[in-house]
């Protein structure tokens, strides 16, 4: 059985936001300010709630200040990044769209107390994964990064295609893709003792990153190419450990079956 829990706590930063043009048919984004003591950090993570008696339940209680504690998971899926750019040799603009990984961190339950001031509250960032690697393990000097499929169960998979809008279901969200890092002696642990189609057992904390993906760029107008990229942003996880997990034997084949997603960065 794969694991896929995160619990985040913080300080309510904005009012809750109706998201129209989400990827979801209804959903209600949570912004929150993080004051990791752990580390001694800010984070800024935005949460989504899309159980439609969950997002009532956050307009009615949760206000700007208020500190919020939900338990949650990471939700990934495809889907189609479309975005302007302009030509650097004639100006002319044109969009471009790519396929890309796209993932947020989607709370089932939550706690809400009011009025409470960063200073005396404590951030918690906690996020806790088991699944296969299925792709090869990419390392450096002292960084290690794994790309972990968590293998979704049927009654997770069939709330994510009520919510999920038709244009987004594809199939491809059959399975969540996590990108875990590794630093320092967790890299060192993964190098020497974790390979590609291992079961691992992660714990981490997500984080927010800006991935850019390149674009064959020709320009419509002036006929002239161009290096450009899309950007989006996603959740990946730094981890804290990353152990095998001995108690789980995994059918690496079918796995593998749905093989584009499974190979997507």
């Amino acid at each position: 059985m794969s694991i896929n829990k995160c619990k985040i706590g913080g300080i309510v930063a904005e009012e809750p936001r109706v998201c129209s043009d989400s990827y979801y048919k209804e959903a209600l984004e949570i912004v929150l300010d993080v004051n990791r003591n752990d580390i001694y950090k800010f984070e800024r993570i935005k949460c989504l709630i899309i159980e439609p008696s969950l997002i009532a339940k956050a307009m009615d209680r949760v206000k700007v200040g208020d500190y919020f504690l939900g338990n949650g998971r990471l939700i990934s899926f495809e889907c189609n990044e479309t975005t302007v750019i302009t030509c650097p040799h004639c100006g002319k603009e044109s969009t471009r769209t790519k396929r890309v990984l796209h993932s947020d961190i989607v709370m089932y339950e939550f706690e809400v107390s009011p009025g409470t001031f960063l200073p005396d509250s404590e951030g918690i960032n906690s996020a806790v994964f088991s699944g296969v690697i299925p792709n090869p393990i990419a390392q450096q000097k002292n960084c290690a990064l794994i790309s972990l499929v968590i293998n979704r169960p049927m009654k997770a998979q069939e709330e994510l295609n009520r919510v999920l809008t038709e244009e987004m279901r594809g199939g491809s969200e059959r399975y969540n893709l996590v990108r875990v890092h590794g630093y320092k002696d967790v890299a060192e642990t993964i190098k020497e003792h974790i390979h590609q189609k291992d079961r691992v057992f992660v714990k981490g904390a997500v984080c927010e990153r800006t991935v850019q993906y390149p674009v064959l760029f020709r320009c419509h107008e002036c006929g002239e190419k161009s290096e450009q990229y899309i950007e989006c942003t996603r959740y990946e996880v730094v981890a804290r450990c990353v152990d095998l997990d001995n108690q789980y034997i995994p059918n690496f084949n079918s796995l593998c079956a749905n093989n584009s997603y499974v190979q997507m960065a």
